[in-house]
């Protein structure tokens, strides 16, 4: 055997050891001394040498190894052998030869696309690139229609309908994105392959039509970014605009042969100055689809659907969730840890997406004992938090209030909403006796008012139950924090810190870091077991728990992030006193009881869906926002 390292498989160190990058994907070599090994051996895996002579100045024990080395190289489809008469592994044909190692049997796709008839679209300056791409793939029949204007001519649409295109190329600019998805609709319907590509000067974004909708790429894209598709409509130009063209021809290549993987179906972001290529995942706009104002009856599924689901598992929304996190495209832009202090708790920070008509960016932490508990708290409060700022206009029941004739444009109908011209509702359920009603949009969406972007009974959760408990919760503490100025209660005995652990070491660190606690129990107030931390004689923090281990654990958690930053504690602005009161524990409440508690108030509690994006809610449905009503 004479081995050679096929030309198109390359290595690399990472942290994890070594990879290889293959056509099929990504192989890691974990074990160190293997990887040594590879990196030793590689230079001289050329076909110039026998298994024989590439192992004879080696011990037994290391032959053996090499020898295994190599035959797991060959299984793996890494390594070939060379030797004279040897039946090659690889087709003499590359096209063939890169189908046939993704997809198996290469001849008949490879044929399909070299004697199919293409269709280019676009400008000028991009035809005769995209032209000499398409001839060197081995595509010699192809049809162009000029589009300098970005609307796709009646001609395109005449010859995709009528003269028998197999696949096509399309380039427009921002003046062209309705006609783009149109083509895209043709297309799908007659199953042609259609690849894509929004240009500028600056920058070009790639896809093809199956899983691309461009409507929503530009709503979902970040403001400042549209600015070059509208600034600088020209395409790129020189080696940018041949390298554009053989990047789409290679995206098209593996869509008529099948040979195309999940990151093919991902929309592509091209650099025309470093030549930069990114993936993006792309969920679509709720603009793309049709809505109404949520009549009762459609309310009422609604709720029963959610009371009624499964639910899922932290796995499973872990794994939805990162289609909603990317920086230029993403409800959540960001999700990461930064420069926040990671001990003793670990933190993680998330950036959301505001409508164009909210101020922005907004910015939303949690923490944990460890970085996953903490992502998976940060980013189910991230999607909760979307859902929060996120209204559709045209879910709402709007009426004018001057008999104006209301505006056919989402952004024109937020704008008077919010300067109270006019008045608009949507169904929510009170908790109570579980039946609809009205609820004034300006307070279930708070960032349709002035002042405070997020409702003070926000909760989020993977089922109905924790969405409503962290909900219920979060207003009963609101109501705490809204009563009289000075709170008292009785402090909280030793014993309940004592009894757990994580109290116990969240209590022993605050203490290291030079803090005097009390706990001051505040649940004859709130109706449900609620703790207020005092730092220094000066309340710091207050929670709400349906146990009341559950409200210290929280509350020191809480006190605990704030003082692994460094700075001073920052007060409730309530003054919180210990009474004379013999304490004794809290009972147990239940959900049940945390609304009566907020019935106590004088006001009804109302839940109100926070499910206004459609493709957020496929992540999880469960966001809402609990307000307090007069009736």
């Amino acid at each position: 055997m004479r081995p050679r390292l096929k030309d198109d498989t390359y290595f690399t160190w990472v942290n994890e050891g070594l990879v290889w990058l293959t056509p099929a994907g990504l192989l890691t070599v974990k074990e160190p001394s293997v990887a040594a090994m590879v990196e030793r051996l590689a230079p001289r895996l050329n076909g110039c040498h026998t298994v024989d002579e590439l192992t004879a100045r080696l011990p037994e024990r290391g032959r053996r190894l090499v020898v295994e080395l190599l035959d797991a190289l060959v299984r793996q489809g890494l390594v070939e052998d060379v030797r004279p008469g040897r039946t090659p592994t690889t087709s003499a044909d590359p096209d063939a030869g890169f189908v046939q190692q993704v997809m198996g049997d290469p001849d008949p796709a490879v044929q399909r696309y070299r004697n199919g008839r293409a269709l280019v679209i676009g400008p000028d300056r991009l035809l005769a690139h995209c032209l000499g791409a398409l001839s060197a793939s081995g595509v010699t029949r192809v049809e162009t229609v000029l589009d300098e204007g970005g609307a796709v001519p009646d001609g395109a649409l005449h010859t995709i309908v009528h003269e028998g295109i197999d696949f096509a190329l399309h380039l427009f600019n921002s003046t062209g994105l309705s006609h783009a998805s149109a083509l895209a609709g043709v297309c799908a319907d007659r199953d042609v392959p259609l690849v894509q590509a929004l240009i500028s000067e600056s920058e070009v974004l790639v896809g093809p039509c199956t899983t691309v909708d461009w409507t929503s790429v530009w709503l979902r894209l970040r403001p400042e970014d549209r600015k070059p598709f509208k600034t600088e409509p020209e395409p790129p130009s020189g080696a940018a605009g041949r390298v554009l063209a053989n990047h789409m021809v290679f995206q098209l290549f593996r869509c008529v042969t099948g040979a195309a993987g999940s990151g093919d179906q991902r929309l592509c972001s091209f650099a025309t100055r470093t030549l930069e290529t990114r993936r993006h995942d792309v969920l679509p706009h709720l603009s793309v689809r049709k809505a109404r104002p949520q009549s009762r009856a459609d309310f009422d599924r609604t709720v029963r659907e959610l009371r009624r689901g499964q639910g899922c598992s932290e796995a499973e929304f872990s794994a939805r969730a990162v289609q909603a996190i990317d920086a230029r495209f993403g409800p959540i832009r960001d999700l990461a840890e930064d420069e926040l202090p990671q001990l003793p708790l670990r933190q993680a920070r998330a950036l959301i997406a505001m409508p164009p008509w909210a101020d922005g960016p907004l910015v939303v932490t949690a923490s944990g004992p460890d970085f996953a508990t903490a992502r998976h708290r940060t980013a189910l409060k991230a999607i909760g938090t979307y859902g929060a700022v996120t209204v559709d206009p045209r879910r709402l029941h709007v009426h004018s209030q001057g008999g104006v004739r209301l505006p056919d444009d989402p952004d024109d109908m937020i704008r008077l909403i919010r300067a109270g011209e006019a008045d608009a509702r949507l169904w929510g359920i009170r908790l109570e006796d579980a039946q609809p009603c009205l609820v004034d949009a300006r307070e279930a969406f708070p960032v349709l008012s002035e002042g405070s972007m997020l409702p003070a009974g926000l909760g989020y959760g993977l089922d109905w139950t924790t969405m409503t408990s962290v909900a219920v919760l979060a207003q009963c503490r609101a109501a705490v924090l809204a009563g009289p100025r000075e709170l008292s209660g009785p402090r909280v005995g030793q014993e309940v810190i004592d009894a757990d652990p994580v109290s116990k070491r969240y209590r022993r660190l605050l203490t290291a870091l030079g803090h005097d606690l009390r706990f001051i129990d505040l649940s004859g107030r709130a109706g449900v077991p609620t703790v207020a931390v005092m730092v220094n004689d000066a309340a710091v923090q207050v929670k709400c728990r349906l146990r009341l281990v559950e409200a210290v654990r929280a509350s020191l958690e809480a006190v605990l992030v704030a003082a692994q930053s460094g700075r001073p504690l920052s007060c409730l602005g309530r003054k919180v006193r210990e009474s004379t009161a013999q304490w004794s524990p809290p009972q147990d409440a239940s959900l049940d009881d945390a609304v009566s508690a907020l019935r106590q108030t004088g006001q009804t509690p109302v839940l109100v869906p926070l499910n206004h994006d459609p493709a957020m809610n496929r992540i999880t449905p469960y966001a809402g926002n609990v307000v307090l009503i007069n009736e």
